[in-house]
C-alpha cells in the first residue's frame, strides 16, 4: 500500500510535464490559432455592432477566446518568455481586452461621443498586432 502512495505523485507530475511539453512542442501552431481566433472574434464583434452601433447584450462568447489565450500564455510563459512572439502575443491579448472594454462601454452608453470610434480603433489595433505576432512567429520558425 505504501508504494502505491509514492507512485501517485509521480504519475501526476509526469502528466503535468507531458501536457506542458505538448504545449511547448506545439507553441507555434497553438499561438497562431489563438492569434487568428482573437482577430476573427474582434472582427465579428465589430460586424455585429456595426449595423445599429450596439454590441450584443452578452459578451461571454467574446470573452471566452481571451480566457483561453491567456491560459495558453500562462502555461507556456516559463519557456516562451524571452521570445518576441510571446511578448507580441501578450500585447495582442491586452489589445483584445481593450476591444471588449470598448464594446462594453458602447453597450452601456451607445450615445456617448466617440465610443464607436474607440471600438473601431481597438479592433484595428487587434488586427495590426495579430499581423505583427504572426510575423514574429514566422521569424522564429524561419519562414
Amino acid at each position: 500500500m505504501r508504494s502505491s502512495l509514492g507512485v501517485r505523485p509521480l504519475v501526476v507530475a509526469g502528466a503535468v510535464l507531458l501536457v506542458a511539453g505538448c504545449y511547448w512542442l506545439r507553441y507555434d501552431a497553438l499561438a497562431r490559432t489563438h492569434v487568428e481566433l482573437l482577430r476573427a472574434m474582434a472582427q465579428k464583434l465589430a460586424d455585429v455592432t456595426g449595423p445599429d452601433g450596439t454590441p450584443p447584450a452578452a459578451l461571454a462568447e467574446y470573452r471566452y477566446p481571451l480566457e483561453r489565450a491567456r491560459d495558453f500564455a500562462r502555461i507556456v510563459a516559463g519557456r516562451a518568455d524571452g521570445r518576441g512572439s510571446f511578448r507580441a502575443f501578450q500585447e495582442l491579448c491586452d489589445a483584445y481586452d481593450r476591444v471588449l472594454g470598448a464594446a462594453e462601454a458602447l453597450r452601456v452608453d451607445p450615445a456617448a461621443a466617440g465610443r464607436r470610434e474607440t471600438l473601431r480603433q481597438a479592433v484595428e489595433r487587434v488586427h495590426a498586432l495579430g499581423v505583427g505576432t504572426l510575423a514574429a512567429l514566422d521569424r522564429e520558425s524561419g519562414i
